[in-house]
């Protein structure tokens, strides 16, 4: 916090509504002339002792750092810095944050190996650098009236900070129904903004200015055959395994039994030899929808001290009821509910875990790579050639559901058919939601801004997909769904699969490698074949959703969504009744929106 004479009491009220994050400790520091606080709470996960405790300082006092997340190759960084003449009296990463930037100053984060968000305070400059990791994995928000600036991990440590003006964005309510989460750099408060992923932030003489470090590389630069890629990423993914198991803690892992976490375990699982890896796994009493058989048979093939839970429809009404309070904002992905579940599960034993996040966007995994795949394909088709396929051919050749894509058929401009393919609403059906009068105020809005921003017509269709999806759902639905759910209940988990080297390996090999227009993570797929068992390779991808049943009467307790995978012309009632509970209990008050 930066501005007005700190509030004490509002400052660590503030930083204790966050203690899920950091049930461990907690600190606060305030300068002398009471114009700049910050705080912290800590889970301890790297030299255990005091000496970890946030804030942080350097030698003379000068410089102050709170920050979450990993540098996982801070070790390196360390001997690094050392042999420059620094000093450390910790085993922390924290203490290599503070002196790498007083060795390189902001590029400091171009060293950085990981997941992080931070704040530095230097006060010779009276300068605040706010910085975020690459692809968006650690959270970070900030407040910005012009006269008090303000950040913290989570909306709900802004909120409990009190004397802040909580003015409701209309226009982040409204995306929300796009695009079933409120899209960077938007919150639903006008003063409030996200940093986004591979961003810093500078605080000086009242003025922010933000840039990005970090772009994912597109570029086809790999030359070798595909068995070349593979080897190649085989072992690139070790290192990033082995790099992520870096804690003095015990360490598990987030076991689905899909390709992704098979794979991540199985790697992390030789690396820790010969103890057995503890790993979680979640499942659903709902016959034909669950994925614990194969996490089962991985636990087992791969030799992992397993646990596991199989959730019934009473498990889901409880966690459902938590959602609203763990996201702060309206949050549409029912694969919420799971999350939390398995994370309760984890956190129970271990304070770090890995996962499988991030495959399916860095190696072409989805579903939607397909059929924009083959819907380019077909598009190339001369019209008067077109005209004469049979519907039920241009039906297969486009990947459609029968019944579903009505309005996904109806919707020409790419962007939008994007939207609504991933369960957004269009404007008509936006319009049967909303009140007349807000609706009316949204004439010649650009609906699809968030995608456009990011929307490379340069890329061939599957890379220009997955850039997009690495620049909004990634970071915004998936990564914010998974530190939500883990801090929760003070569980770390850390991604090896967006690892920075991985991302740009994966996305300097031609598209062919990563998606043939039919078939994704064909490279993955190669690189893990004989470390993780042939049926889990060769497994068509199932989503981590409810079971479609559950839906309609989670709605009626806490709205959630329907599930990504589903393939979905229209998100239903349960959006709308996510964001009409979300209106509802606003500490501020909020705008009636919905028509009703």
């Amino acid at each position: 916090m930066v501005g007005i004479p700190a509030d004490v009491a509002a400052v660590d009220r503030a930083r204790d509504a966050l203690s899920h994050r950091g049930p461990d400790d907690a600190g606060t520091w305030i300068s002398a002339d009471r114009r700049v606080a910050l705080a912290h709470r800590r889970l301890s996960i790297l030299d255990l002792s005091p000496l970890g405790r946030q804030p942080m300082a350097n030698a003379s006092g000068t410089v102050q750092v709170t920050y979450n997340g990993e540098i996982y190759n801070f070790a390196a960084l360390r001997a690094e810095l050392q042999a420059a003449g620094h000093r450390f009296a910790s085993g922390t990463d924290t203490e290599v944050v503070i002196h790498a930037y007083e060795q390189w100053g902001d590029a400091c984060v171009d060293r950085f190996r990981g997941m992080f968000a931070f704040g530095v305070w230097d006060a010779t400059r009276r300068r605040l650098l706010l910085g975020r990791d690459r692809v968006g994995v650690k959270p970070l928000y900030y407040y910005d009236d012009g006269t008090t600036f303000a950040f913290a991990s989570e909306l709900k440590a802004l909120e409990a900070l009190g004397g802040l003006d909580l003015i409701v964005d209309e226009s982040a309510l409204y995306d929300f129904l796009t695009y079933l989460y409120v899209p960077a750099p938007k919150t639903p408060y006008r003063h409030i903004r996200k940093l986004p992923p591979a961003h810093l932030l500078a605080y000086e003489r009242g003025h922010a200015t933000t840039w990005r470090y970090w772009d994912p590389p597109c570029e086809a630069t790999f030359d070798g055959s595909e068995r070349d890629a593979a080897e190649a990423l085989g072992a690139l993914l070790g290192d990033a395994v082995r790099a992520h198991l870096v804690a003095d803690v015990p360490v598990g892992a987030l076991l689905s039994g899909g390709l992704d976490s098979t794979g991540v375990t199985a790697l992390a699982a030789a690396a820790v030899a010969p103890a057995p890896l503890r790993t979680y796994s979640i499942g659903f009493d709902v016959a034909g929808h669950s994925e614990l058989p194969y996490a089962r048979r991985a636990a087992a093939a791969i030799g992992t001290a397993a646990t596991e839970a199989t959730l019934g429809i009473a498990d889901a009404h409880r966690l459902a009821g938590r959602v609203a309070g763990v996201y702060d904002e309206p949050f549409a992905d029912t694969s919420a509910v799971p999350t939390l579940a398995v994370c309760e599960l984890a956190g129970r034993d271990v304070k770090v875990a890995l996962s499988g996040d991030g495959g399916d966007e860095v190696f072409a995994g989805y579903g939607w790579y397909r059929r924009h795949a083959a819907r380019a394909r077909f598009a190339g088709v001369p019209r008067w050639l077109r005209a004469r396929v049979p519907a039920a051919v241009e039906r297969g050749a486009l990947m459609r559901v029968p019944g579903v894509p009505t309005v996904v058929d109806g919707v020409r401009d790419e962007l939008a058919r994007h939207a609504v393919i991933m369960g957004g609403y269009t404007r008509e059906q936006k319009a049967a939601v909303l009140a007349p009068g807000v609706f009316a105020r949204f004439d010649g809005y650009d609906d699809y801004w968030h995608f456009r921003r990011y929307w490379r017509e340069d890329l061939d269709v599957v890379t220009r997909f997955q850039y997009l999806d690495l620049m909004t759902y990634l970071p915004d639905d998936i990564l914010v769904k998974v530190d939500r759910a883990a801090m929760a209940v003070g569980l770390e988990v850390r991604p090896p699969l967006l690892d920075h080297h991985v991302v740009e390996f994966a996305l300097s090999l031609p598209a062919g490698m990563r998606h043939d227009g039919v078939t994704g993570k064909r490279v993955l797929k190669a690189a893990l074949r004989g470390l993780v068992p042939d049926e889990i390779v060769d497994r068509p991808k199932r989503g981590f959703s409810i079971p479609p049943a559950w839906q309609a009467d989670l709605a009626g307790v806490a709205p959630v969504g329907p599930g990504r995978d589903a393939n979905r012309s229209n998100a239903g009632d349960v959006a709308t009744g996510m964001l009409r509970s979300w209106i509802e209990g606003a500490p501020g008050g909020a705008p009636a929106m919905l028509r009703g």
